[in-house]
């Protein structure tokens, strides 16, 4: 008898509490940026196993969810413990954007694309990521960072190096969050470049594949094959206007069974089918979406 996919709730360990990689998924931290916050800034103090495993309780994740508001906010992660410290501050104290890290590292971003120093655009990219979320650190530098290239033409050639080194940086994560042998996960199609859909897994940080590049007409009947094989479900990852070929393929997956859904610009005049939903909106706001489509996946 097939078995529904349990996606979103955190089960406490023996040892009370639950896992680094269990709130990873949750709040969306990657692990390395959550003790960073411990080891760096003394903000989070999570209980530990008897072989030393970090083991996070209740109060604890609300905690982070309190330091994400505040970083979302502008505050540099360098301030937020002294806010955390004020209770009656709440979250209600505004920051201007400037100062916070994004400013500078989009000012060292600019020299470094023009003297095309890729290796240093790593760096800051680096440095950001291991202080603030996949989400914040698109929102807050890659998204302003490339919207200010793009609007400027004879930048065009910088926004293709910077796009460049976030494709290969993006894709090598990617990898790394390919679901396990018979473990469902969710099937990024890009419709356009294939960066968004590639940006869009580093928010999800969750069991999935992220395609490099559009399924041509006739491909997605294979790949889909395989999906019914291991469960799970397919997201277009829309970043242009479907062609007719790839308007085709939308509803394929759901005519199989799978959950299929289309994610980006707003497509709200195309005629989808009544199996796939259209979401718009922030990508982390996606993530709770994606949680309840996931609770009717069965498992082959």
């Amino acid at each position: 008898m097939n078995e529904p996919v349990n996606a979103s709730p955190l089960p406490a360990s023996q040892n009370g509490g639950v896992s680094i990689q269990q709130v990873s998924l949750r709040c969306g931290i990657p692990a390395v940026t959550l003790r960073a916050w411990e080891r760096r800034y003394g903000l989070l103090s999570p209980g530990r196993t008897e072989k030393g495993h970090r083991r996070y309780s209740e109060a604890d994740i609300t905690r982070i969810q309190h330091i994400q508001q505040w970083l979302e906010r502008g505050v540099p992660i360098s301030q937020v413990g002294g806010l955390l410290a004020q209770p009656d501050t709440g979250v209600s104290v505004t920051h201007e954007q400037d100062a916070g890290p994004w400013h500078e590292a989009a000012a060292a971003a600019m020299a470094a694309l023009e003297s095309l120093n890729t290796r240093r655009l790593e760096q800051l990219l680096n440095g950001l990521l291991s202080d603030y979320s996949h989400a914040l650190v698109l929102e807050q530098f890659c998204d302003p960072l490339r919207a200010r290239l793009a609007a400027t033409p004879s930048l065009g050639g910088l926004l293709t190096v910077l796009d460049g080194v976030l494709m290969a940086k993006w894709s090598s994560r990617a990898l790394s969050l390919a679901p396990r042998r018979r473990e469902a996960g969710w099937l990024l199609v890009p419709v356009g470049s294939a960066l968004p859909a590639l940006e869009l897994a580093m928010v999800l940080n969750r069991p999935l594949w992220c395609l490099g590049a559009n399924l041509l007409a006739g491909e997605s009947r294979s790949v889909f094959e395989g999906l019914v094989e291991r469960g799970g479900g397919v997201l277009w990852v829309v970043d242009q206007w479907p062609t007719a070929a790839e308007r085709q393929q939308m509803g394929v997956a759901s005519a199989r069974g799978l959950n299929e859904a289309c994610w980006g610009m707003d497509v709200s005049q195309l005629s989808l089918p009544a199996d796939v939903p259209l979401f718009t909106g922030r990508r982390q706001a996606l993530l709770s979406e994606l949680d309840v489509l996931q609770q009717t996946w069965r498992m082959p």
